[in-house]
């Protein structure tokens, strides 16, 4: 075998491997991604068929400020559970619905720092960002919340920015389907050069 003839094959092993497992990140995320939409949309279908007008009972949103600094950067995605009031204890991340002044009609992501039960299934609760200095003004009450934080994302948000410009999220398009054409390409040359050397 010729030192091209082996330059070749280590290319085409390699670019093998590669475009495999591009493909399986790419089936794992679609599966991924279908998972929560059926899950999404089977909660808000069972909640319109009860009449419970209730946030999703999964959601995830990017931080965008360093009130909870260093628990959880700019940048940073969370992903959030709807969970009953009696499941909202005092150390917990929360993201509601805000009325401070300065903040009003935005959803915070803050730290529960205290709890006074007002019903059965209703508490309000006092919150608190780690980086700020003192506790929210304005009272949280349990409709207001949308979720505990289940995990962070780290630097998720970058690559939402990254893909929101629609030249870059053109190259996420176009950089794959130019992958799968050159394999295609390289397949259809090698399949040629074989049939020549048979024949």
């Amino acid at each position: 075998m010729t030192d091209s003839a082996r330059f070749f094959s280590k290319v085409q092993y390699f670019s093998y491997f590669a475009f495999k497992a591009f493909l399986l990140a790419i089936f794992g995320i679609l599966i991924l991604f279908a998972i929560l939409c059926a899950v999404y949309f089977g909660d808000l279908f069972l909640n319109v068929k009860t009449g419970h007008y209730d946030s999703p009972l999964f959601n995830g949103y990017v931080i965008v400020s360093e009130s909870m600094v260093p628990t959880i950067q700019i940048n940073d995605a969370i992903v959030i559970k709807r969970e009953k009031d009696q499941n909202y204890q005092v150390g917990d991340i929360i993201s509601f619905y805000s009325t401070e002044y300065n903040q009003n009609g935005i959803v915070v992501t803050h730290r529960i720092i205290d709890k006074k039960n007002v019903t059965k299934n209703q508490s309000n609760y006092r919150t608190k960002g780690d980086h700020n200095s003192r506790a929210d003004r304005s009272i949280v009450g349990t409709p207001s919340i949308y979720g505990k934080v289940l995990f962070i994302i780290p630097k998720l948000g970058n690559f939402q920015k990254f893909i929101s410009d629609p030249l870059h999220f053109s190259c996420c398009i176009i950089i794959p389907a130019v992958i799968v054409i050159l394999y295609d390409i390289f397949r259809i040359l090698k399949a040629f050069r074989q049939r020549r050397e048979f024949s």
